[in-house]
């Protein structure tokens, strides 16, 4: 029932906060090896007039991946509402669930091993070799790809945002409002590129 732009900076407050934890903090290194590499390449075109910029341009670039995925993410729970966390809460899924985690758990104690088919496996790796450092699309995908593996570090205020976000069921209040959170966690990279 709160004024639309305080939420907004709330989320915004909310991911400077995330920002500063340990569990962000392996995405500054991933960005800094990002901007370190473009640079070589651009030292050895001499084109270091503009580095800065192209480093910052970067930065900027690995943020908004980041922020579409937390953005698509507010937008489900917009849509979704109380539905997908009472359809999670269900005896059956947990039940599932808990099955799963006792399987997959086997795998650790050696009763078999857990492995890509080398054929998906080779197409991941060509794909990935294919991905430039130092290009905008590139660092984009980059940024896309490391939300989805630090949000479960960040998985308890994640989830009480969207929780929050699924009650109000405000499909615009979703994607800005964790647009702004996943802006607010990029701070700190923006610093990093700028500098």
């Amino acid at each position: 029932s709160g004024n639309l732009w305080l939420v907004i900076a709330g989320f915004f407050v909310a991911g400077l906060l995330l920002s500063f934890t340990p569990f962000v903090l392996p995405s500054i290194p991933i960005l800094s090896s990002i901007i370190v590499g473009s640079q070589s390449k651009q030292a050895q075109n001499n084109k270091t007039g503009s580095s800065k910029l192209h480093a910052f341009g970067l930065s900027v670039a690995y943020v908004l991946g980041m922020a579409l995925s937390y953005t698509l993410a507010g937008v489900a729970a917009g849509l979704s509402g109380n539905l997908l966390s009472q359809s999670l809460q269900s005896p059956l899924v947990l039940g599932l669930t808990a099955l799963l985690f006792v399987v997959l758990a086997f795998s650790m104690f050696g009763f078999y091993e857990l492995k890509l088919p080398s054929a998906f496996e080779s197409k991941l790796l060509n794909a990935s070799n294919k991905l430039k450092g130092g290009e905008f699309v590139g660092v984009f995908i980059m940024g896309v790809l490391s939300a989805l593996i630090v949000s479960p570090c960040v998985a308890a205020p994640l989830a009480g945002a969207l929780i929050y976000i699924g009650q109000t069921h405000n499909v615009l209040l979703g994607g800005a409002g964790l647009f702004a959170l996943a802006i607010g966690m990029g701070v700190p990279l923006f610093l990093i590129g700028a500098s």
